[in-house]
């Protein structure tokens, strides 16, 4: 009984090994390489170019610190509206020019100190900075809390 059990449980051990194994993949079918979908035709914008910020940092007895940034915007004409879009924007400074941009950066500092002035005299005009309260003895100002 033993001599037929051996060949049986071997048939078995086979057969469940088949079923156990691994399941054939999807049949796959190259179609070649993907043909991208065209990019519909982009309406008509106006491309510009602006300064966005400027920053000027100065003081008494240090370097003056300037920064710009400059944006690109396109501009499309919407009805009688007109819609803007960023395209790009950088930041530039004028401490640490390239070699090629050091005589336009010397003539802009030249400007911004004729601004500078300007400024000053139209704080003038407009009326001076206010003074600021004198601090009391515990370190705080008059109106302000600790």
């Amino acid at each position: 009984m033993r001599a037929k059990m051996i060949p049986l449980a071997v048939l078995a051990g086979f057969l469940a090994g088949i079923a156990l194994a691994k399941q054939p993949g999807p049949v796959i079918e190259n179609l070649g390489p993907v043909v991208p979908t065209p990019v519909p035709s982009p309406k008509h914008e106006e491309h510009l170019r602006l300064i966005s910020s400027f920053t000027l940092g100065n003081k008494p007895d240090g370097e003056s610190v300037i920064t710009f940034e400059a944006t690109d915007f396109g501009e499309a004409k919407s009805g009688e509206e007109n819609k803007y879009r960023v395209i790009a924007s950088e930041q530039y400074s004028l401490v640490e020019p390239k070699p090629a941009a050091r005589e336009l950066r010397d003539q802009i500092m030249l400007k911004i100190r004729d601004l500078e002035r300007d400024l000053l005299h139209y704080v003038e005009i407009s009326g001076p900075p206010r003074v600021r309260e004198p601090l009391d003895q515990t370190g705080a100002g008059a109106g302000r809390p600790y």
